[in-house]
């Protein structure tokens, strides 16, 4: 679980900080390199709170449940959740959308998703006390909805 938990901060921590060849140079060449915009330019409104978000889901847990990709998951993954249609336990088929995450955050009961067991997402929301943090509840939304996938 530790392994997994480093695995998954350090491959968040990563995708946050734009890693990548940009910039780079090869070989004896003198040419400068360019330095990209975003390590310039400030982070607008979204990307901050796709940055809280992140560190929030690693900092509290989530990513554990959310974020593994080994043996049967026990929680919906982030990758596929947000952007799809899920069957919530009373039956209802919903897309989940930045309405369905703020609520699912705020009143996780009334958007139970079937095939999962409530009582971790339960207790650490209830841990969280997210009623009373509006801006987490934003910034976790608005990670969730970037690791889904891309829209059309």
């Amino acid at each position: 679980m530790a392994a997994t938990r480093i695995t998954v901060t350090g491959l968040l921590l990563l995708a946050l900080s734009g890693c990548g060849g940009a910039g780079s140079s090869s070989g004896g060449s003198s040419r400068t390199p360019s330095v990209p915009s975003y390590v310039t330019e400030p982070f607008s409104h979204e990307e901050q709170l796709v940055a809280q978000g992140a560190r929030l889901v690693v900092a509290d847990g989530c990513a554990a449940c959310h974020l593994s990709a080994k043996g049967k998951p026990i929680a919906p993954s982030f990758a596929s959740l947000a952007g799809h249609r899920v069957t919530l336990t009373d039956g209802r088929t919903v897309l989940v959308d930045e309405r369905f995450l703020h609520e699912a955050l705020l009143d996780p009961r009334r958007t139970l998703i079937k095939g999962y067991d409530p009582a971790p997402m339960l207790a650490a929301l209830q841990r969280l006390r997210l009623d009373s943090e509006p801006r987490q509840v934003d910034a976790l939304a608005a990670f969730i909805e970037q690791v889904g996938p891309e829209s059309e």
